[in-house]
């Protein structure tokens, strides 16, 4: 496949892959293709090495750039410039050394796409029992996750069996970006029979790819429910 010009219809494709731009439909189609088409991805690599050599020959210019230019600046005793020049690209460096090292992993951000907190209950309006717990989902949908879970942790000491407490706590830990310890809440409910069984499964897949924890995820039993069995297969694809 790369030994003639390529098209510029397939170049698009293969950058938009390779720079994580492609929509999530279009990418599963291709990278079906890329399992069936070994040319296929000898091209893929080929266009990432090029896009790699841009990026880098780019980075490797400026930094000739600014060393010429503070070498002719040192002649004609201007340091003040060349000196700019140098703390730019130092700054430029580390950016970009900070960028590597923050952005999200590819595993968070197919997360971050699949991802929404679960709603909560409807809290009945002057409900007079269990104030606490209601007093907790109050906050818990107002955004205040720690204030929730910390009030259903302490309700859940003398029910330790409430599958709806053990729920929503490990729902406010996930909601938090506490993947490790929203995962055994929700295992534990996800090998049960509750009525919080298949959305437990649900977030646990999302705990499982939150944390990194590929092959787990995978092996979440969900792929032939009638409600999270599309989404889930989607996952899955993308790991």
């Amino acid at each position: 496949m790369n030994k003639g010009a390529l098209d510029r219809d397939r170049f698009e494709a293969i950058e938009a892959y390779v720079l994580g731009t492609m929509p999530q439909a279009e990418r599963a189609r291709f990278e079906q293709e890329l399992a069936a088409s070994p040319a296929l991805r000898a091209e893929l690599e080929l266009q990432r090495e090029h896009i790699r050599a841009v990026e880098l020959g780019g980075m490797d210019r400026l930094l000739k750039e600014i060393g010429h230019e503070g070498r002719v600046s040192e002649r004609r005793s201007t340091p003040w410039t060349a000196y700019l020049k140098y703390a730019a690209a130092v700054a430029l460096l580390l950016g970009v050394a900070v960028w590597a090292f923050m952005r999200p992993t590819a595993h968070e951000r197919i997360f971050a796409a699949h991802y929404t907190a679960d709603p909560g209950l409807p809290v009945a309006m002057g409900a007079s029992d269990d104030h606490a717990f209601h007093d907790a989902m109050v906050a818990y949908k107002l955004g205040d996750l720690a204030e929730a879970r910390n009030a259903w942790t302490a309700l859940l000491h003398s029910d330790p069996q409430n599958d709806t407490l053990r729920y929503y706590i490990a729902s406010a830990a996930l909601a938090m970006g506490d993947a490790n310890a929203a995962i055994p809440a929700f295992g534990e409910l996800a090998d049960g029979h509750s009525a919080f069984t298949a959305k437990a499964r649900w977030y646990l897949l999302l705990a499982y790819v939150r944390a990194g924890e590929v092959a787990k995820a995978k092996g979440v039993a969900l792929d032939d429910d009638p409600v999270y069995g599309e989404r889930a297969r989607a996952i899955k694809a993308e790991l």
